[in-house]
């Protein structure tokens, strides 16, 4: 059995007593992830000195590696690139790689999982939804762990983060039991973020003092409203993390800037932000400016890509290291506004990505879509092509999702996970996804 394997069936509940010594191990000396995390931690310093000449090489390695590979192992690239007649093995010069056909999540959802996947390493089944609830399945390899959290790990040390630092976090997690629960696994405390404000703010002041937490983590829109309820309900909680919480981390959505400044100020603090997804191609930091984002060149290739010259620039990115299921030159859906440097895309800011959309329970208690459906991976993701939330009363939702097959309406909503939220919940099958005037998909139908 794996590390990881081990801890995720026997550490993640361990009391706090425990864990806070475990969290002192350092990660590049655990067993089953040591070497994978020393590696990517001397990647990431030695990719931040390259030069552009060294970037290209590397790049070109990297590629044609996983092209290869892909070609050999996975029918769906087989077949795409024989199509496209392309065979990466010959590729000898760095412009080469750029003969490798882009690909789109609607691509990969045409065919079977296993049809894009090689069914003969380790791996993890794992559910995208996207920022337009467009759901896609895939697998990584249990390597991604330590290659995640050597990235992340850097990412949090802006703000002086030490892995034995506790975090409370604000995600999505549906089966967090009594309000607040610790993590040992990742040294956290877990919020049931599904509960109201109030009773969230009063669990935590109850424990602040046992775990001693100095750092928030999680959907932004989800931290920012809690701090300002704390701050429009003068709650005690708000002077305790103004004097103890050293900073917040801020994933899986943009951050609203107007709030997120005014948050600061409240817990006087600072916050750094990332881009990245499940699809794991693709990760970019805050380094030296909000809202402004470096890819890490350890973590994959990262482009800035027009479908034709009228249009805006799309993310486009290849993940270096995950053979399970393959993602090469996977443009992300996300529109951007792209820096370069010497042909290479440096950094970039979104103009399009997730927010921090959300709808209201029985209780009047607001439900993150983020949390929902991102947070929780719901089977359906393997039934479906398009999924899309509709609110038209407190306490009631609907869904609507199209898909290729003819299922029920029952079976569809048993592979939802709908425990711990306090909604009335309906499905509709629609023959295509609804659409804004201007020909968007969004994921909150209005």
């Amino acid at each position: 059995m794996s590390y990881i394997s081990f801890a995720k069936q026997h550490l993640t509940r361990i009391p706090y007593g425990v864990g806070k010594y475990i969290a002192k191990i350092p990660y590049s000396y655990r067993p089953g992830m040591g070497a994978c995390y020393k590696q990517r931690k001397s990647e990431i310093e030695t990719f931040s000195q390259m030069n552009s000449e060294l970037y290209r090489q590397h790049i070109f390695n990297k590629l044609k590696d996983i092209a290869s590979y892909s070609y050999k192992n996975i029918p769906f690239y087989e077949e795409l690139y024989k199509k496209h007649n392309v065979n990466p093995e010959k590729f000898s010069v760095f412009q080469d790689i750029f003969e490798l056909p882009i690909i789109s999540k609607a691509d990969l959802q045409e065919v079977p999982l296993e049809y894009r996947s090689n069914l003969k390493i380790k791996k993890s089944l794992v559910n995208t939804g996207g920022s337009s609830g467009q759901p896609l399945g895939f697998y990584v390899e249990p390597s991604s762990v330590p290659h995640e959290w050597a990235h992340m790990h850097t990412i949090w040390g802006k703000l002086k983060y030490k892995q034995s630092d506790l975090k409370i976090v604000f995600a999505g997690r549906a089966d967090v039991k009594n309000i607040i629960e610790y993590d040992a696994v990742r040294h956290q405390l877990t919020v049931d973020i599904y509960k109201s404000p109030e009773l969230i703010a009063n669990k935590l002041l109850d424990v602040f003092y046992k775990y001693r937490p100095k750092y928030l983590h999680g959907y932004p829109s989800a931290i920012f409203d809690f701090i300002l309820w704390l701050n429009d309900n003068k709650h005690p909680l708000l002077g305790v993390f103004r004097n103890n919480i050293d900073g917040m981390f801020l994933g899986s959505e943009y951050p609203s800037p107007l709030v997120r400044d005014k948050v600061e100020k409240l817990i006087d603090c600072s916050s750094v932000s990332w881009y990245g997804h499940t699809e794991r191609a693709i990760l970019a930091y805050e380094k030296d400016e909000y809202y402004k984002y470096f890819p890490f060149l350890s973590y994959g290739f990262s482009e800035a890509i027009q479908l034709n010259e009228k249009e805006d620039y799309y993310l486009v990115g290849t993940s270096y290291y995950n053979l399970a299921s393959p993602l090469i030159r996977y443009n992300t859906g996300d529109l951007i506004e792209p820096f370069f440097e010497d042909g290479f895309l440096i950094n970039f800011k979104v103009s399009s990505g997730r927010n921090g959309e959300y709808i209201i329970d029985k209780g009047g208690n607001k439900i993150y879509l983020t949390a929902l459906i991102f947070g929780r991976h719901h089977a359906i993701f393997d039934y479906v092509q398009h999924l899309q939330v509709k609110q038209e009363q407190k306490g009631q939702v609907t869904f609507f999702v199209t898909t290729s097959s003819s299922y029920s309406k029952d079976f569809l909503i048993s592979k939802l996970d709908l425990s711990n939220v306090d909604l009335d919940f309906y499905l509709e099958i629609i023959p295509a996804p609804l659409k804004t005037v201007a020909g968007k998909v969004p994921l909150l139908v209005r």
